[in-house]
């Protein structure tokens, strides 16, 4: 540890009593250090500030002394950004309230909420609002950076939630994001500095109807087709998601199969639609509960496990065409087990919103290539398996695939931002000079061509 770390540790230490601070010989280190993808990385200390004037003073503390930090809200991140070898990890996660106005319609949520915590709190009321589909994931990060789930055909993204947010700047004030500030929130997440809370929409609803189909995959190019094709040749009602993925089950092989959700209390309807769905082949095993999103998200942990070794690669197709089809199908086949899998997200009904610089704002399917497990002898590989789909999808239907890719399942070197943002990229970037002129915060993702 150098100087201007034990400076910046002896200030924390006599400063900031409230915010605790673990470094590599404190006892709950290691277990503080664990994100969904593991990573190598060594933050020389974790603090774990309490509230947003925590993260003010920190953020002040690291600019005086010159030490390097990075921001943490869940670490589900796909590719590991969460931690940064020899540096100061602000973790928000203790910072996770969540306050519902007295109308019901938003609710203030603190910056390190996770969406089961989230969910949980609002079920307390009666309410949900869009989100992923795992408990451990962190809100803000999911949010901002466009956030596809369950509710997105019924009430949009979760950028689309988003009506107010508080920052700590690059001079480590705490300020309300203006107008064009929360524009570029709303699809550039925390490039503009540590999100300390958020103001979001949130909507009545008890429970979900959760459907889970697992399809009789024996001709695997068959039910790939049927599926696909019988989605697309349905409209379905703004209540309905169907994310499809295939994955090695164990016990029952290689399989494509589906989890259908159905935001709406009507749930004798929702049954019918399910029904539909399954319909759609022959289905080894279906089962539909009632549950309330948070249940829900929590159930969703055992298919994404903490602590894996590998990470996801994806793009976005314009529609399932007869040859991404067969691509899906190949891959399915060949799918490595443990925890590998592919998963397709669909935006069926995007959201117009001017005020947001997501630029993924048509139909599309985002196929996410979870190339990763638990065993690190099988990193090598899923990651082989995913590049190998990826390049495969490009290569064989090459006129469907969208510029835009989604960039919280992206690297660094792998995120082309102008086709990401295109029509937004020169509004975010005269944001990112706007309001971190000295690049601050340059751990965060997106990069932009300014850092």
């Amino acid at each position: 540890m150098d100087s201007a770390q034990k400076a910046t540790l002896s200030f924390l230490s006599t400063s900031l009593p409230s915010c605790k601070v673990h470094t590599p010989d404190s006892p709950d280190y290691e277990d503080l250090r664990k994100t969904y993808v593991n990573s190598s990385a060594r933050p020389f200390a974790i603090a774990r500030p309490q509230k947003a004037e925590d993260v003010q003073l920190l953020v002040r503390a690291c600019r005086e002394n010159g030490v390097d930090f990075s921001i943490r809200t869940g670490g589900h991140n796909c590719v590991g950004r969460a931690l940064v070898d020899n540096a100061l990890t602000i973790d928000m996660r203790e910072i996770d309230y969540v306050k519902v106005s007295e109308d019901k319609k938003t609710a203030r949520v603190g910056g390190g909420v996770l969406l089961g915590g989230l969910l949980k709190a609002l079920g307390e009321h009666g309410l949900v609002t869009p989100s992923g589909s795992v408990a451990s994931v962190g809100y803000v990060g999911w949010s901002t950076l466009g956030g596809y789930g369950p509710l997105s055909s019924l009430h949009g993204l979760g950028v689309d939630q988003i009506v107010g947010a508080k920052i700590v700047d690059n001079k480590g004030d705490i300020v309300d994001a203006e107008a064009d500030l929360l524009k570029g929130i709303r699809g550039a997440g925390p490039i503009f500095g540590p999100i300390v809370e958020l103001t979001i929409k949130v909507y009545p609803l008890d429970k979900l109807l959760v459907g889970t189909l697992v399809f009789d995959s024996t001709d695997m190019q068959a039910i790939w087709r049927k599926l696909t094709q019988g989605l697309q040749n349905i409209t379905l009602p703004d209540p309905l998601q169907v994310q499809i993925f295939a994955m090695d089950f164990p016990g029952a092989g290689k399989v494509l199969a589906a989890i259908t959700t159905w935001a709406s209390d009507d749930h004798d309807e929702g049954r019918k639609w399910i029904d539909k769905v399954a319909s759609l082949g022959t289905c080894i095993m279906t089962t539909t509960d009632a549950k309330t999103p948070a249940t829900y998200a929590e159930d969703n942990e055992k298919l994404a496990p903490y602590g894996v070794y590998g990470r996801s690669f994806t793009l976005n197709v314009r529609e399932f065409t007869e040859e991404t089809a067969k691509v899906l199908a190949e891959y399915s086949q060949q799918v490595p087990s443990g925890n590998c899998m592919i998963s397709v997200h669909s935006l069926r009904l995007p959201k117009e919103n001017g005020d947001s610089v997501f630029g993924a704002r048509e139909v599309h399917h985002m196929v996410e290539m979870v190339s990763m497990g638990v065993d690190p002898a099988l990193e090598a590989q899923a990651t082989t398996w995913g590049q190998a789909l990826q390049k495969a999808l490009c290569e064989r239907d090459s006129g469907n695939i969208l510029d835009s890719a989604y960039i919280s399942l992206l690297d660094y070197d792998d995120a082309d931002v102008a086709k990401i943002y295109n029509k937004h990229l020169d509004t975010l970037v005269g944001l990112k000079k706007k309001y971190d002129p000295e690049n601050v915060f340059h751990h965060a993702a997106p990069r932009l061509p300014v850092q």
